[in-house]
């Protein structure tokens, strides 16, 4: 038997994680992972109970007019709890009109929802967000009759930041 046989030869093991289809590992943070549905989420925090993604880009971004953004998220038999939307996830939607932000969002990226001419409705049901914790511009350039539902216990809080960060004019902050 010949010893310079590569075929039979071991690869080298790689440094990178390598997901297998099935496998219920979590994925190291920073690794990206796609939902059966073809929603980007990018693995930020491992360190508790269920790990963390951020929702980098939906697999609907271009058509969909309807969007309800997820508390949890089960991928290849993980739950991970989405935190936060990524920025310029939804930018220069022209079809979108309706986004259900979920109760555990704590951060949404700049631009996040730039230019979304034709969005209407936005329905924010987390009570983590802080004028820090949303992007400039987040919602900026939405379409200017837009109503934008938040937690009632949050609405002072919230409507003095989403103010700076898009909505104005007449566009309306209602609590519910």
């Amino acid at each position: 038997p010949s010893e310079g046989n590569k075929s039979t030869a071991t690869p080298a093991p790689s440094d990178k994680p390598v997901i297998v289809p099935g496998e219920t590992k979590t994925p190291a943070a920073g690794t990206e992972i796609k939902s059966k549905k073809g929603d980007t989420y990018k693995v930020t925090d491992t360190s508790g109970k269920t790990a963390e993604v951020e929702l980098t880009k939906s697999a609907a971004k271009k058509k969909a007019k309807t969007v309800v953004i997820p508390q949890t998220v089960k991928i290849d038999g993980v739950n991970y709890k989405v935190t936060s939307i990524a920025k310029k996830a939804f930018a220069g939607n022209k079809n979108l009109k309706t986004v259900v932000i979920g109760a555990d969002i704590e951060k949404i990226g700049a631009k996040a929802f730039y230019k979304c001419s034709n969005l209407k409705t936005v329905t924010i049901q987390t009570t983590k967000l802080t004028a820090k914790s949303v992007g400039a511009k987040a919602f900026a350039k939405i379409h200017k009759k837009a109503v934008v539902k938040v937690p009632k216990a949050k609405k002072a809080a919230y409507k003095k930041w989403l103010k700076k960060r898009g909505i104005g004019g007449k566009q309306k902050i209602a609590g519910k």
